[in-house]
């Protein structure tokens, strides 16, 4: 945004604390977006994303982003909602479902529930914002759609998942599950095959929530 709005100022809090080249209006925060807020100017725009099973507490970032926000002001989630679904039953008895369905499990004994998203809403509107809306859009995990569009999605979340699907669990098995390494990369090697399947039929719902502070 800051390359098109100009006149704007853009703060972001990123895990990755070296960017090459950024606009001049763009500043970026190394920070706990769990402890107390110290801005000392507040925002039109709090965006988050894919933030599930990061937060442990939504109803006091919430309540944060409410008290860091002008009259008028809008916060907008993107997120991912667990588990995975089909709307086939081609999804059922799969490794992949295992998998999903054993991480929220995990998370949820790490405090950083997976199903978060399911509460935002509500959550949001119980922090004082209004016009709260809830759009909800379908995300494959691979390139079994015929539609177009959601098959390059999905041969996009194919891409990235099998990338990643180790990072997603290792940590939140191990110590959320109290699994082994050995056991962990097992269940792994069978999912990614079902990542590859496309006769999977499967998608994450991805919801989109906003609202607006009174003026």
């Amino acid at each position: 945004m800051s390359s098109i709005f100009r006149y704007r100022r853009e703060n972001g809090r990123t895990y990755h604390a070296y960017q090459d080249r950024v606009p001049p209006n763009l500043e970026f925060f190394a920070d706990d977006l769990e402890r107390d807020w110290n801005f000392h100017q507040p925002f039109d725009l709090i965006y988050l994303r894919m933030m599930t099973g990061s937060i442990k507490d939504w109803p006091r970032l919430f309540e944060q982003s409410f008290q860091h926000l002008n009259p008028g002001g809008w916060i907008e989630l993107c997120d991912i909602v667990n588990p995975l679904v089909s709307d086939d039953g081609t999804l059922e008895g799969t490794h992949l479902l295992r998998w999903n369905t054993l991480l929220v499990e995990a998370t949820d004994n790490l405090g950083v529930s997976l199903r978060s998203p399911k509460d935002y809403k509500q959550q949001l509107t119980d922090a004082g914002f209004k016009d709260v809306t809830q759009v909800e859009f379908k995300w494959p995990i691979n390139p079994w759609p015929k539609d177009p569009k959601h098959k390059e999605l999905g041969a996009w979340t194919q891409e990235n998942l099998l990338q990643a699907v180790q990072a997603l669990s290792l940590m939140s098995f191990t110590a959320g599950l109290g699994w082994s390494v050995v056991e962990v990369e097992t269940l792994l090697a069978l999912v990614r095959k079902d990542l590859k399947n496309r006769e999977i039929h499967a998608y994450w719902p991805i919801w989109v929530v906003y609202g607006q502070k009174p003026e």
